[in-house]
């Protein structure tokens, strides 16, 4: 039995991020055009749900007898082909995908889920050391690769006979002109999405005292970065042995098998150490973005900490946009799960408004419709609805929170250890009107993960819910300390400023609402909330320029609505936000 080998534009191996991509959705044209019959009124979505039926029927020839692979005339199965034909395909295709050593982990995952003696998938875990959650995004990893390259190979005319492990690429004078050469010269697959190696920062002009710092920046910054969701990081041994040599990006993203590779240096200046950073794209070797770090010598591990987790929220930030790009760019035609999803958080990265949020919620949904089980979309999806749900713009307040915890129970369950995804479920938690609850959750995302800005700034406004608005503003700052260019920052702004203006002190918080505002002008409740403020402060005229922008940006703003929406019975807080009704008026918010 012939075993296919991968097409040159396949990317089999993207699906290693594990953010659980099903695979592209083709354009009817190419559907049309293949050569597979059952294609022929399927698109890949629908060839992809059944080789996952296949796998997951393995051990059951009845059911495999009437699985529709078995007419496809996938891997040079003939049409007298049976299920004992269709387990060895899939069985010794596995084998040759993942003979290489660095994917045995997909390889155990998808033999012990499938191919051996059933198990619970919370026994394989367990039986490979992994936490569920990362289970099943190596699971969902598999498959996709599984999936992309059987369907890439029966679309190729004529398939070819050698395994990926020995093909070798066409020449580039073969390829069309189109087509993005692979970077392997010995046919590996693409790097993983995401994927980055953090190399050994330099120690510039410092003495070898300094060694330690450096590399505890080097060290640090390696372990935040494995700890974000979807990022593929090179261990820590591995990139030390590119220490003190000649750095060529471009290499080392072929040696490793990355698309990025973070490099920096830190220098010693007396009182003052700098450090800068820089994201190199390992294919092209252009640099994608840059940092720099000015900070007094003083406790050095203090500092090593701020500066590590600042640099690993922004670098996510930037791998996302660029990855987002790359799909534009090499397949806008063909997105996967995965491509949609990192679509989804780039538009959510950008100032946030009303038509954002939903912007972004198109993308997380195209990428549910491809795989379901994608965390990164169920929790895009679930805070794009929060957001706009939060934010008392929603015309479907019910119906909005009901979606949203459905996707935010889903992600728990499959990644029950996410911090992320615990600080989801909290801003569920607190429109449905259970700021206790929430809070909870806000604080068990904190013990998860310490560093994370978005579980501090909503811990501050919990306790403005629950009517201890003078503990906001420390919680709000953490926020902004640990990630100062946060896309969420003007809201950390804006918690401040409600809380102060809650609190009485309308100066200061005018002065935190103008920061939001200024920040992000897109966000009409931050408007409203400052219109409010510049009312109760007596500035009238100004009150009413910035209501009529915030009646511009969110028109289905009124008084009834932020009244009948509050989201908490404190009594003090509901007596805080009595005065506050009076400054919506006074600057011209309607009442209905």
């Amino acid at each position: 039995m012939m075993i296919p080998a991968p097409s040159l534009g396949m990317n089999a191996k993207d699906g290693t991020t594990g953010d659980g991509a099903t695979g592209p959705k083709l354009p009817a044209s190419d559907v049309r055009d293949t050569p597979m019959a059952a294609v022929t009124t399927h698109a890949y979505t629908k060839f992809a749900c059944a080789l996952k039926d296949a796998l997951r029927d393995f051990h059951r020839t009845d059911l495999l007898a009437q699985n529709p692979l078995l007419r496809s005339g996938i891997g040079g199965l003939s049409e007298t082909a049976g299920p004992l034909e269709l387990k060895a395909l899939l069985s010794q295709t596995a084998s040759t995908l993942f003979g290489n050593a660095r994917d045995e982990k997909l390889r155990r995952v998808i033999e012990l889920t499938y191919f051996q003696p059933a198990l619970k998938q919370e026994a394989v875990a367990d039986r490979l050391s992994l936490p569920f959650g990362t289970y099943r995004r190596h699971l969902t990893a598999a498959r996709d690769r599984l999936a992309r390259w059987l369907w890439e190979s029966a679309r190729a005319a004529p398939a070819q006979p050698s395994p990926p492990a020995t093909a070798k690429p066409t020449a580039e004078k073969e390829k069309p002109e189109d087509e993005t050469a692979t970077s392997s010269e010995a046919g590996d697959s693409a790097p993983p999405r995401l994927s980055i190696v953090v190399l050994p920062f330099i120690n510039i002009g410092g003495s070898t005292q300094d060694d330690h710092f450096v590399d505890g920046i080097t060290e640090t910054l390696t372990t935040d970065l494995s700890r974000t969701s979807g990022v593929f990081v090179i261990s820590r041994s591995t990139a030390f042995a590119y220490k003190d040599k000649p750095i060529d990006a471009r290499q080392i993203g072929r040696e490793l098998g990355v698309r990025y590779v973070l490099e920096g240096s830190v220098q010693n200046a007396g009182e003052r150490i700098r450090v800068n950073a820089q994201l190199v794209d390992a294919e092209s070797g252009a640099h994608l973005w840059a940092e720099r770090f000015d900070k007094p010598r003083a406790d050095l591990l203090d500092m090593q900490d701020e500066v590590t987790t600042r640099l690993a929220r922004t670098i996510h930030i930037e791998l996302i946009a660029a990855e987002s790009r790359r799909a534009t760019r090499e397949h806008p035609d063909r997105f996967d799960s995965v491509d949609h999803t990192l679509h989804g958080w780039r538009a959510w990265n950008q100032h946030l408004s009303q038509e954002a949020a939903r912007q972004a919620r198109r993308f997380f949904e195209a990428a549910l419709q491809l795989d379901e089980h994608n965390v990164g979309a169920l929790l895009g999806f679930a805070n794009a609805h929060m957001w706009e749900v939060n934010m008392y713009a929603s015309d479907d307040r019910a119906g909005q929170i009901r979606a949203a915890e459905a996707a935010a129970t889903k992600a728990l369950a499959l990644a029950p250890d996410s911090a992320d995804a615990h600080v989801t479920y909290g801003t569920v938690l607190f429109a449905m009107r259970a700021p206790e609850r929430a809070l909870r959750e806000f604080e068990f995302a904190v013990s998860l993960e310490s560093n994370l800005a978005t579980a501090h700034g909503y811990l501050g406004l919990m306790k403005f819910f629950l009517g201890r608005a003078g503990d906001t503003r420390a919680h709000a700052v953490e926020a902004m300390r640990l990630s100062p260019r946060d896309p969420l920052l003007f809201h950390w702004h804006f918690i401040i400023g409600v809380a102060d203006v809650y609190l009485g002190r309308v100066v200061h918080g005018i002065e935190n609402l103008r920061k939001s505002v200024e920040i992000n002008p897109n966000w009409g409740l931050s408007q409203f909330v400052l219109a409010g403020a510049l009312a109760l402060a007596g500035l009238l005229a100004e009150a009413a320029e910035v209501c009529a922008v915030a009646r511009r940006l969110a028109p289905n703003f009124t008084i009834a609505k932020f009244r009948a929406e509050a989201v908490s019975d404190n009594p003090v807080y509901l007596a805080q936000r009595e005065h506050f009704y009076k400054g919506l008026q006074s600057a011209g918010v309607p009442e209905d």
